[in-house]
């Protein structure tokens, strides 16, 4: 169903002047309206009381498409001050909002803002501005292209204005033009939006788009959907949510190398919103997978033929595999990790072996330094091994408030610094990660908010 809302003005609703529809009644025509809120202020009500010209001629028109227009009188006969903003401002808000409340699922709305009053028009186009409504905001050109120049007899015959009628004509001219300019608000609740995704809180960009209609953010609400999910580290959702019209922002696609890859982008952002405490508690599971995938792409060691699951079903080291020697090797796992341990120990006096049971990366670095000849990878894995041991353990058990200056006192190294290690262990695996996807965020929040944009664009026509 097509519903308008009009106020009435002077032209409504045929100009006896130039005799071509008003602004309501050229709306009802070329829109194919079935229902009219018509709004009448003192001078309007005394007129339609009088002759009942507006019903008249919706009549007629409807006669004409041979369909029935409803109509619905708005009385407001009390007003009398038509050049004042306010009142129209709060009388028009509480009509509209009615009116979008009982608004079907397949209902159209349409808002005329020709007729009436200046102070009528002004405070329809600052409510579209405030509310962002989910309807269509009508202009209606004069038949000259000119300002309306209005006569009134005090007894009009309105059969004979509608025989002269020149909208009659079979080819009869559309004055109408939709009002497309985004609103303040829309516009404000975009900036927001973007000031979100740029500092990689989806989750509120994605509220604050949920509470906008739906019409104006349909460009790309999916995709900060999707932005949300990524976040989370929920790639199946990503992977669900993925539309033709959509974009793929993760570079990575295969298994642990994706998932591996996506929790480090995460532990980048951590770094980047200054969220100290969760980077550090953050590096622990992805160095145990990353030292892990080195030593079976570079040592040619693959642990998991030297591990077994336990009761809960947790892989754990196998207790006898651990102390096999390793193919090619006159070691085994079990003597390089304690010869490792009681060295860095040998200076506190009689120590134990080191208890292999679950896997952390204590042994794993271990195993690298013995494994593989590479310097600045043992260099690396060495630091980052230290730095979780230095303050890791600390922000994981007790209730802390880190920043850099003190990350950097605890570790001799900046979160930064830490970051960049991460990445460089990442050149030491078969995952071929390129420099240029370490930027997939910063990609994927210039796309969204392009979007925004591009959406936005496509809207104005004012």
């Amino acid at each position: 169903m097509n519903i308008l809302f009009s106020p009435l003005g002077g032209n409504d609703p045929i100009s006896e002047t130039n005799l071509y529809d008003g602004s309501m009644l050229h709306i009802c025509r070329h829109y194919d309206i079935d229902k009219v809120y018509l709004y009448m202020t003192k001078e309007i009500w005394k007129n339609h009381k009088k002759d009942n010209r507006y019903e008249f001629f919706i009549d007629r028109l409807a006669k004409q498409k041979d369909k029935k227009i409803e109509y619905i009188t708005i009385e407001d006969s009390e007003l009398e001050r038509v050049q004042e903003y306010d009142q129209f401002f709060f009388r028009f808000e509480g009509i509209i909002d009615k009116i979008m409340q009982e608004k079907g699922e397949d209902d159209n709305i349409f808002i005329n803002i020709s007729s009436g009053t200046p102070a009528m028009k002004n405070a329809l186009v600052i409510l579209q501005d405030l509310k962002d409504y989910d309807c269509k905001f009508i202009q209606v050109a004069t038949p000259m292209k000119a300002m309306n120049k209005n006569e009134h007899s005090d007894n009009p015959d309105l059969e004979l204005l509608w025989e002269l009628n020149a909208e009659l004509e079979k080819d009869g001219e559309n004055r109408c033009a939709e009002n497309k300019c985004p609103s303040l608000s829309r516009l404000r609740q975009e900036e927001i939006i973007k000031k979100h995704i740029d500092e990689y809180d989806y989750r509120a960009a994605l509220s604050v788009a949920r509470g906008m209609e739906k019409h104006s953010t349909k460009n790309y609400i999916d995709e900060l959907v999707r932005a949300v999910n990524r976040y989370n580290l929920n790639m199946k959702k990503v992977d669900n949510f993925y539309k033709k019209d959509g974009f793929d922002f993760t570079p990575v696609k295969s298994g642990d190398a994706r998932k591996l890859f996506e929790y480090a982008l995460w532990l980048n952002i951590k770094l980047k919103r200054e969220e100290y405490v969760d980077f550090i508690r953050g590096i622990t599971p992805i160095v145990v997978e990353l030292f892990e995938i080195v030593l079976k792409s570079r040592g040619k060691l693959d642990i998991n033929n030297y591990c077994k699951n336990n009761d809960n079903d947790i892989r754990v080291w196998d207790e006898t595999k651990v102390t096999d020697k390793l193919p090619g090797k006159d070691v085994s796992i079990k003597e390089i990790v304690n010869n490792e341990y009681q060295i860095k120990h040998s200076d506190n006096g009689k120590v134990g072996e080191f208890k292999l049971k679950m896997i952390y990366s204590e042994a794993l670095m271990y195993l690298i330094k013995n494994l593989i000849d590479d310097k600045l990878l043992v260099e690396t894995v060495s630091n980052i091994r230290a730095v979780e041991e230095d303050i890791r353990n600390l922000a994981a058990h007790d209730i802390v408030s880190l920043d850099s200056e003190y990350i950097k006192d605890k570790t001799e190294f900046t979160p930064v610094q830490i970051m960049d290690m991460i990445k460089r262990l990442f050149s030491y695996t078969n995952f071929s990660i390129k420099s240029e996807y370490w930027n997939s965020y910063e990609d994927m929040n210039e796309e969204l908010k392009r979007r925004i944009s591009e959406h936005r664009e496509e809207d104005i026509s004012c």
